[in-house]
């Protein structure tokens, strides 16, 4: 009886799979990674990047979380000329990235627990020569 594939296919799929494999690895370390925690919490609470750095979000707890520096929705608050962003939920083991041009202070939050005190800043300097 001969397998149900083909070792054609099993050539695509492994090549497709290294494809991957290199696109993941040509992206850029963050800057900064900051960790949500089981105890609802950022982790570093404040970090420091310059314009054009990017900042890692990683859920690292139990719970879903989410990174929003939108004051629409909550009480972020941004540089004048910056981008409001939102994650939106994160579950477990999930993370987001966010590439920061304008210089100034960002106030974020999570939305599920800004109301136990779920909230970090950024400062975000000019870029560096």
């Amino acid at each position: 009886m001969r397998p149900s594939f083909s070792w054609r296919a099993c050539a695509i799929v492994l090549l497709l799979a290294t494809a991957a494999g290199s696109a993941r690895a040509a992206e850029p370390k963050a800057t900064a990674v900051v960790q949500m925690t089981d105890s609802f919490t950022f982790e570093p609470r404040r970090v420091t990047v310059h314009a054009g750095d990017s900042v890692e979000w990683r859920n690292a707890s139990r719970f879903i979380h989410s990174v929003s520096a939108d004051p629409k929705l909550g009480s972020a608050s941004l540089p004048a000329g910056a981008a409001a962003f939102a994650s939106g939920d994160l579950p477990p083991g999930a993370s987001f990235r966010q590439i920061l041009t304008v210089p100034g202070t960002y106030r974020y939050f999570c939305m599920e627990h800004e109301g136990v005190g779920m909230t970090g800043e950024i400062t975000v300097l000019p870029a560096a020569r």
